[in-house]
């Protein structure tokens, strides 16, 4: 098993490991180890059926549901992420950590690449972890005691309704009570396996501080969103088919770029790992 880092602040590729019939106990405490040393591990040259898909996910948490897209037929906890060659609309095309405006978001995110563009179609992955280490001391001491209220309406980013009616290859439903999905989460939360603080607030899902109006707290969230995602503190997994990347939503943020007009791209979403942020 081959593990090259990707960035200075987060990421690894991963080549030499085929998840679908690994089986040592040894290499998958490594393969756990990875993740907490890096958030981010691509593994390269994977040929993964939706039940090894669950297999693997299985290896980082029990399955979660995603509240707004069919699942594939047989299993429901996978759903594809289509943007077909005529659609300018992608999925997740904001900074953002998975489903934060849910009482329990999943630890991990899994995303398998089964039909990639000739070029573009990159992610993003930002620590977060490193960027609440670079705030200064009276930043940190002003966000100990700040809740976010996480919603998943998509405000700020025309609704969510208008975003998923743009992207037709998707099984999108139930889009409309969106608002109903609301958490409150520290704005600060404690990894519960490394110990290390991160941010944990976003543009696109935390709507306001609690106690606090949204013109009160729009600054400062726009403040660190744009703090946590400094080019220092991200890394970039360039795709092709037969790519797994699974990043930790407890100390990072992804972004989707948007840049491949024209191109088709097909990938398998799993989430695992419901947890209480604290």
């Amino acid at each position: 098993m081959d593990i090259r880092p990707l960035a200075g602040a987060l990421g690894a590729e991963i080549r030499g490991v085929a998840l679908a019939t690994l089986e040592d106990e040894r290499a998958w405490r490594d393969i756990h180890r990875a993740f907490l040393d890096f958030s981010v591990l691509a593994f390269r040259d994977q040929a993964l059926e939706p039940a090894d898909l669950m297999r693997v996910g299985g290896r980082f948490g029990e399955p979660c549901s995603y509240p707004f897209v069919t699942g594939i037929e047989g299993y429901p906890y996978i759903f594809e992420v289509v943007k077909e060659e005529q659609e300018t609309t992608n999925f997740g095309g904001s900074w953002h950590s998975d489903t934060t405006y849910l009482r329990e978001p999943p630890l991990a995110t899994l995303l398998y690449a089964l039909e990639t563009p000739a070029h573009g179609g990159d992610t993003l992955f930002a620590s977060t972890s490193a960027a609440y280490d670079a705030l200064s001391s009276a930043m940190r001491e002003l966000l100990a005691g700040l809740i976010g209220v996480n919603s998943a309406a998509l405000k700020y980013g025309g609704g969510r309704a208008k975003m998923h009616s743009q992207i037709g290859a998707m099984k999108v439903h139930d889009t409309e009570s969106a608002e109903q999905y609301e958490a409150e989460h520290p704005v600060v939360r404690t990894h519960p396996d490394t110990g290390r603080k991160a941010l944990y607030v976003s543009r696109s899902h935390t709507i306001h501080f609690k106690d606090m109006t949204e013109a009160e707290s729009r600054p400062l969230i726009e403040f660190l969103q744009e703090h946590q995602t400094r080019p220092e503190f991200t890394c970039r997994v360039r795709w092709t088919p037969g790519t797994l990347t699974v990043w930790d939503n407890r100390c990072t943020q992804h972004f989707a770029v948007n840049d491949y007009h024209g191109q088709r791209r097909r990938m398998r979403r799993l989430t695992v790992g419901a947890q209480v942020p604290r």
